[in-house]
């Protein structure tokens, strides 16, 4: 009997390999998960929905290194999902947040110059902003981290084991603006007009999970930190009020409903972003043979 009876789903088609795990996760978390919601309808957990969707994360980090172990036989199991190293991993988070956070201010600052936006007077000041950055900032690690390592982490990386890796990225991308619908249906109305940018940012995403970060390697960081960039620079002007805007324009041109993801002058900046990391990541698809290079 081979030492490794998983050994044969590595052959799977990877749409099959995808649907296999996450319902392996479905299938621990759902016993542990529906007395949680039963009580979160009661009334009686605090936080609602979000201690069983916590839940569901712990169970997927908890099955992603023994489905690698067990699939593929890897010793090394997140450092083939992209924790490559310390070191390279703090560098590539801050150069991908600094990048992140830049590029909303670079938002920010266009829309004020053109008279699309004021400054906001009556905005969060002094403390307040403080703990509102703050604040962001958990959050948008949180955010960045966690859809990272479920995005361009497992998923991008099992897609890239039978497909090339322009495919693998485009069905990554798909998948994850299409995760974002999962919604009831008036919710997801009114999110529609977001579907081209989560597309973009997903994609960018990718570019930036592909930067080398020496040896030939690919991490984590850089996408982490780009994510944790965007989502706190925007949580910072929203949250802070900071600026406003003036009504000059439409609202899809700077963002329906404040989001720049559902706007033509976010569409521009997130394909600006993606020039740009997709030069930086050519060194990847030079070396690339269709899987990612760990």
């Amino acid at each position: 009997m081979s030492k490794r009876p998983w050994a044969k789903v590595a052959t799977y088609p990877p749409l099959v390999r995808v649907l296999l795990f996450l319902l392996i996760v479905v299938a621990l978390w759902l016993p542990l998960a529906l007395p949680l919601y039963g009580l979160a309808g009661q009334g009686v957990l605090p936080g609602g929905d979000l201690l069983p969707t916590a839940l569901l994360y712990l169970v997927f980090l908890l099955l992603l290194p023994r489905w690698e172990r067990r699939v593929r036989g890897e010793q090394q199991p997140w450092a083939k999902v992209g924790f490559a190293g310390r070191s390279a991993l703090a560098r590539g988070m801050a150069t991908g947040a600094l990048l992140g956070a830049i590029s909303i201010g670079v938002l920010a600052v266009v829309q004020v110059t053109l008279g699309w936006a004021g400054l906001d007077p009556a905005g969060a000041r002094g403390l307040n902003l403080v703990q509102i950055a703050l604040v962001g900032a958990a959050a948008a690690t949180a955010v960045g981290w966690s859809e990272e390592v479920l995005f361009r982490g497992w998923l991008l990386r099992e897609l890239e084991q039978s497909w090339s890796p322009a495919v693998a990225l485009g069905a990554t991308s798909l998948i994850f603006a299409i995760a974002h619908f999962i919604k009831p249906l008036d919710a997801i109305l009114a999110l529609l007009p977001q579907f081209v940018g989560l597309l973009l940012l997903a994609l960018v995403l990718g570019w930036a999970r592909r930067i080398p970060v020496g040896s030939g390697k690919t991490g984590l960081g850089h996408p982490a930190g780009l994510h944790a960039g965007l989502v706190w620079g925007y949580y910072l002007l929203e949250v802070g009020n900071l600026i406003k805007p003036t009504g000059s324009v439409p609202a899809w041109v700077t963002g329906i409903d404040g989001n720049p993801l559902a706007g033509l002058l976010g569409l521009a900046l997130l394909s600006g972003l993606g020039l740009l990391l997709w030069r930086w990541s050519r060194p990847f698809a030079q070396g690339a043979t269709g899987t990612l290079h760990e």
